[in-house]
């Protein structure tokens, strides 16, 4: 690795997109130590990544990555940067299922949880899921259930050579961003929660560069990378200019692509408010819990409205609605009316264990 490149990183300078790119690839090839990832990647951190060499260490990444080929092209994620500490269950997964059973395609990327309780993953192995599945099995599943997931791990083999780096570090490092934003199916559109306001603008302008249809983020006023029932929410999303955007944008006046920006409450769109510590759990067992109780249309409110919030707004990325409200609705009668189970039940049927699914149903 060259040392004048560090050197640069360490002393705040930005490097430009071909150093790199460069340097990006000997990192992921292998060909470095762990203590010069472990400079790069604190030097990053440090000095404050640009969008700009987000963008190119992210195509890094999908250079290195193993791809998925859908049948589909309106696929999208539902996601979460991490790192916001609330301890939360599995809201974006739940409002993965959620928003599949309501109509629209989600290939689901995750990885195990490095700061939570329980990550995508992990909830997803609790019911005996293959993680192993490759492309062709992953694209067969999506046919079939209009969700799938890809495990990070297997579909970034590449990340395993800056692994002992970010341990040693323990600090959040730009590859704790751009996980959330590598779905190696290439999908449509994608709703991301983020912790920081600023991510808000930053991951919309990441995304539309690599060619996303629609990009929303989202944060609780109260800090959580989800749209909350327990506080206010920020959201902006964009869509390209290719893109009709749903009636919720088109007051907008962007001329490249159609954004907007909102606050909306739990209120506005016929929910009601909870407290943080209803949607809290102490550790994976309650998180799965949490999750199949929602899915049932057993859990408590709170959850249950939290969840519907998010798969409304995944709606909206889809196309699949035109306003948030409305996309509630959807959501709520989707886990009412037992479709969410259902896909629930086929998708574990198909994929995993159905044994371990009942075995948590019976341990409420």
């Amino acid at each position: 690795m060259s040392e004048e490149a560090l050197a640069k990183i360490e002393s705040g300078i930005s490097l430009s997109c071909d150093e790199l790119c460069m340097l990006a690839d000997l990192i992921l090839s292998g060909e470095t130590d762990d203590g010069q990832n472990a400079r790069f990647l604190k030097g990053l951190a440090t000095k404050g990544e640009t969008d700009e060499e987000l963008s190119c260490l992210l195509d890094a990444m999908m250079a290195k990555a193993v791809r998925v080929r859908l049948g589909t092209k309106s696929a999208i994620d539902v996601c979460g940067t991490g790192g916001d500490m609330h301890q939360t269950f599995n809201i974006s997964t739940a409002a993965a299922f959620v928003a599949a059973a309501a109509g629209c395609t989600v290939a689901k990327h995750g990885n195990r949880s490095t700061s939570g309780v329980s990550g995508s993953a992990d909830v997803f192995e609790s019911m005996g899921c293959d993680m192993r599945a490759g492309p062709s099995r992953i694209s067969e599943i999506l046919d079939r259930h209009r969700i799938c997931f890809m495990f990070a791990q297997q579909f970034h083999p590449a990340m395993r050579h800056v692994a002992a780096a970010r341990r040693a570090l323990g600090i959040r490092t730009a590859f704790n961003l751009l996980g959330p934003l590598a779905n190696p199916a290439g999908v449509a559109g994608q709703m991301v929660g983020v912790s920081s306001a600023d991510l808000l603008h930053r991951i919309p302008r990441i995304l539309l560069k690599r060619g996303a249809a629609r990009v929303m983020t989202v944060m609780s006023e109260d800090g959580m990378d989800e749209l909350s029932t327990s506080s206010s929410n920020s959201i902006v999303m964009v869509a390209a200019s290719s893109e009709t955007p749903p009636s919720w944008l088109r007051s907008a006046s962007a001329q490249r692509a159609t954004a907007v920006q909102r606050t909306v409450r739990p209120e506005d769109v016929g929910l009601h408010r909870s407290e943080a510590c209803e949607l809290r759990i102490k550790d994976k067992r309650g998180a799965v819990r949490a999750f199949v109780n929602v899915l049932d249309g057993t859990a408590s409110r709170a959850m249950s409205e939290t969840v519907a919030l998010n798969a409304a707004g995944a709606l909206l990325v889809a196309g699949a609605a035109d306003g948030l409200a409305e996309a509630v609705e959807v959501c709520t009668d989707a886990i009412s009316g037992g479709r969410t189970a259902r896909v629930l039940e086929k998708f574990v049927g198909d994929t995993g264990d159905a044994t371990m699914l009942e075995g948590i149903r019976y341990d409420r």
